[in-house]
């Protein structure tokens, strides 16, 4: 979301002189960041991840997210210990797991 709102990843975040004015309270660089630009920008990426997350459910015959929850049965684990996945309740992912 950040980059969605112009951010460069200088990685100057902490310094507080970020200099396209998103992560700092200096007003000569506060000046860059454009916030209507910034806000449709954002807006346009939380509907993609909607329409993205529709996609997938839809991929797995699921009509609605609500009906993910407390359903754990098709979750899948990718990189996760047995120890983690055990105490998640989840199986891990892959062929005939």
């Amino acid at each position: 979301s950040l980059i969605a709102m112009g951010c460069r990843v200088c990685q100057k975040c902490y310094t507080g002189n970020c200099a396209w004015g998103i992560a700092t309270q200096k007003p000569e660089l506060v000046r860059r960041l454009n916030p209507e630009v910034g806000a449709d920008r954002l807006c346009n990426l939380l509907t993609a991840w909607g329409h993205e997350i529709q996609e997938v459910l839809g991929s797995l015959g699921i009509n609605a997210i609500e009906s993910l929850r407390g359903s754990r049965e098709r979750l899948r684990g990718v990189g996760l210990s047995q120890e983690t996945l055990d105490i998640l309740g989840i199986k891990h992912a892959g062929i005939g797991q």
